[in-house]
């Protein structure tokens, strides 16, 4: 999937590039990319392992579950873009992805549990087995169900310098499918 970028001039750039493994790989599944503007003066704070200068920062992260959510922070008045792409030895031929929406969303935080607000958010299908494109966009609609979910297993963390990655449970997938038809 060739790089995709929103949210302003590109000035100050964050780019992040997505690794999907598996079980997404085989089964596919739906990767949230969901951007806020920080300062460029926290943005320059930032540290990265992958390529970073004055204007851009790298950063590089992995997603597993067939529901995943993928928070970043770009610079304020500058730029981000993000790429999916297979775990390196994987056959990117039988890689597909497709962005089906692209909006904003008010949500329940899994961690804090207060308000808050996503301005840029995509929502990426990754072509697979089990989840096809419906149930990519009714994920889409309906995944801050699974944050309200009080069960602290149904929703996994995991922190990286420009933000975090929010994976469901499998639990929390079945649930979350029945509670959608």
């Amino acid at each position: 999937m060739s790089p995709i970028g929103h949210a302003g001039e590109q000035q100050l750039s964050t780019r992040l590039r997505i690794a999907v493994d598996e079980p997404m790989l085989t089964k596919g599944g739906a990767v949230i990319v969901a951007a806020r503007p920080i300062s460029s003066r926290d943005w320059r704070l930032l540290e990265t392992e992958g390529r970073a200068n004055a204007y851009e920062k790298e950063f590089r992260v992995k997603v597993s579950s067939p529901a995943s959510i993928v928070e970043l922070v770009y610079p304020e008045g500058g730029a981000y873009s993000f790429r999916l792409e297979p775990v390196s030895g994987h056959a990117s031929g039988m890689f597909v992805t497709r962005e089906i929406r692209v909006g904003s969303a008010m949500v329940i935080d899994p961690e804090t549990r207060q308000q808050v607000d996503w301005p840029s958010m995509s929502i990426i299908h990754v072509g697979g087995a089990l989840y096809d494109e419906g149930w990519a966009r009714i994920f889409s609609s309906t995944f801050d169900l699974a944050f309200e979910n009080r069960d602290k297993s149904a929703v996994s963390v995991r922190r990286f310098a420009a933000g975090r990655i929010i994976g469901l449970s499998e639990a929390a997938i079945e649930a979350f499918i029945q509670d959608s038809k």
